[in-house]
């Protein structure tokens, strides 16, 4: 997977680890024998995946993140009488790993406000269709920031 000269300059980048943090230096230690010695099996240990996520998925993402907080910030003003509907469900690990890894990335790590809904039809692992639904209907309506209750209605319907 990773060529002799990728290897050597990771085992490289572990030893200067070792030195700046040596508090974490066994765990770069092992790091350093698996890339040393080749282990395939063991680089996902390496906190690399070989999976990415492509630019368009991660649009994808923050077009339906954008949607919600278009839902979110209208709903009080609009006088929204659905908001469990209207609150963004997340994702589910079952999602295509593309769409899961960059929602929870945001989610985690930026602290992406989240409103669970806690209705009893929460499934995140379904949500994917249904998000691209609402993204379709919000294109219809040019995409708008600020919505009325009718509009929203018709986004989360």
């Amino acid at each position: 997977m990773f060529s002799f000269a990728e290897r050597l300059i990771l085992f490289n980048q572990y030893e200067i680890l070792k030195k700046l943090d040596p508090d974490k230096s066994s765990l770069y230690g092992r790091h350093q024998e698996v890339v040393e010695r080749g282990f395939e099996d063991l680089y996902q240990e390496l906190g690399i995946t070989e999976e990415t996520v492509s630019a368009a998925a991660a649009q994808e993402m923050n077009d339906i993140l954008g949607l919600f907080r278009a839902i979110r910030g209208s709903s009080v003003a609009a006088g929204n009488t659905n908001p469990d509907k209207s609150k963004f469900v997340g994702f589910g690990a079952a999602q295509p790993h593309e769409q899961f890894a960059y929602a929870d990335f945001l989610a985690k790590i930026l602290n992406f406000p989240q409103e669970i809904s806690r209705s009893a039809d929460n499934q995140p692992e379904a949500q994917l269709d249904q998000y691209r639904k609402m993204l379709r209907r919000w294109d219809e309506i040019g995409r708008k920031r600020e919505l009325t209750a009718d509009q929203i209605e018709h986004l989360v319907a």
